[in-house]
């Protein structure tokens, strides 16, 4: 789970609790990835239910709030249930919990709060190294 206390928020919202049983109710409670793969355990089709609300593109990957606010509630094509399995998969192929997506999520979310209490911060692009490009010198 994400440490961005704005996601964390989102979550734990009356609104976030109605998304997650429209996806659960679309999914009829059963892995939308299993049905979508068509896993099948000894010929005979194997879709297990559904615990798990992932969204595709991560919430964090956003630049704003109002896009960030957008991407956790849009369940018609950002969310989608997954067994725990599948779900772990999923993040396995995202790379989402490696070093380098978690210093780029930790940078956006510093990003995000910058511009919510200056609205005229623009994030300085990163270089690769961690360290912020100074555009202003450039020929």
């Amino acid at each position: 789970m994400s440490r961005d206390k704005r996601y964390q928020k989102l979550l734990n919202s009356k609104r976030w609790m109605e998304v997650k049983r429209l996806v659960w109710q679309r999914a009829g409670g059963l892995c939308e990835r299993c049905k979508r793969d068509g896993i099948a355990e000894r010929g005979v089709p194997y879709i297990t239910p559904g615990v798990d609300c992932h969204h595709k593109i991560p919430v964090e990957s956003a630049k704003t709030e109002q896009e960030m606010e957008r991407l956790a509630y849009d369940w018609r094509n950002n969310i989608e249930l997954l067994c725990v399995e599948c779900h772990i998969k999923t993040h396995q192929e995202m790379r989402s919990h490696k070093a380098d997506k978690v210093a780029e999520n930790k940078r956006r979310g510093a990003d995000r709060r910058a511009s919510w209490l200056d609205p005229n911060y623009e994030a300085n692009q990163d270089d690769g190294e961690g360290s912020k490009v100074d555009d202003s010198t450039s020929t």
